[in-house]
């Protein structure tokens, strides 16, 4: 031995070049094959977040077929022939997720009272109701008692946008024919950690990117030649329903959800819960 270091070859050198970019080349097929299959599907989040293709197998089906989720449409409104209208604000209106997890909380500190807050014109104004969850809630009635609330929260909500002042600025917002349908399916999203996108391609199916939905409806009544000619009559659509609001041969109809995303709120009682208080404020100052 003289020591001396022995120089690889070029030929060794090459070959270690080769595996290495051979095992780059495998690890990223592999992360891109997991996340086709929802190994590292995209979050609930923003659309960014919601842009990538992957594969689901959809559950309560009886398919057993795996499907392509597709991306939601990049606007605020989107439509479905058999659903209707959806407004993307509208997913997380209350924040729902929020609600889920201070009744669980309240629940199990043995009852409390929680409280759900929106913001509306970029927060120059906005709306708080706090509620009282019964120390009866168990375990099994946290979802149940989560929906009984954010459903009130959500009518009285847009009650609110319906009183004056707020109404002057926006008198076609409240129960807007895609508010609570929309605001129904964002409590769903996270009470069953399906992802948003993952409901629609289950259970919704595609929708399309719509312009601002049908506020105003004309319709003309028939009449007799005596009435002389028709009149056409306008109405202002509303929708005071959870359920979609489609628009059908024999005219506007409730459509109901697939059995899938049908889940039942606990009404209110002394052993659920009770609706406590409401404020408005403006510039976050409460004013009674």
């Amino acid at each position: 031995m003289n020591g001396s270091l022995k120089v690889p070859s070029k030929r060794f050198l090459f070959r270690l070049i080769v595996l290495i970019c051979l095992g780059a080349a495998l690890l990223l097929m592999y992360d891109q094959v997991g996340s086709w299959f929802g190994k590292n599907a995209p979050g609930a989040g923003s659309r960014a977040e919601r842009s990538s293709y992957y594969l689901v197998d959809c559950s309560n089906d009886n398919s057993q077929v795996m499907r392509f989720v597709y991306p939601l449409p990049d606007s605020r409104y989107f439509y479905s022939d058999r659903y209707g209208w959806f407004d993307e604000t509208h997913f997380d209106a209350g924040n729902p997720a929020q609600v889920i997890a201070d009744v669980e909380t309240a629940a199990a500190s043995g009852g409390g009272i929680i409280t759900i807050s929106q913001s509306v014109r970029d927060g120059l104004t906005g709306y708080t109701a706090q509620y009282l969850v019964s120390g009866d809630v168990g375990p099994s009635d946290i979802m149940g008692v989560a929906l009984g609330i954010y459903m009130d929260w959500s009518v009285r909500f847009e009650e609110w946008q319906g009183s004056l002042p707020r109404n002057l600025v926006g008198p076609f917002t409240p129960f807007s024919i895609e508010d609570l349908p929309t605001q129904y399916i964002g409590f769903i999203e996270d009470a069953t950690h399906l992802k948003r996108e993952v409901i629609f391609t289950c259970y919704l199916g595609q929708v399309e990117t719509a312009d601002t939905p049908p506020h105003l409806w004309v319709s003309t009544e028939p009449g007799t030649p005596a009435d002389g000619p028709d009149l056409p009559t306008v109405e202002r659509l509303t929708n005071e329903s959870f359920e979609p609001l489609v628009l059908t041969e024999e005219g506007w109809e409730h459509v109901p959800w697939p059995p899938a995303l049908r889940h039942s709120p606990l009404p209110s009682s002394s052993t659920t819960w009770l609706f406590d208080s409401d404020e408005t404020w403006y510039l976050d100052q409460a004013i009674p």
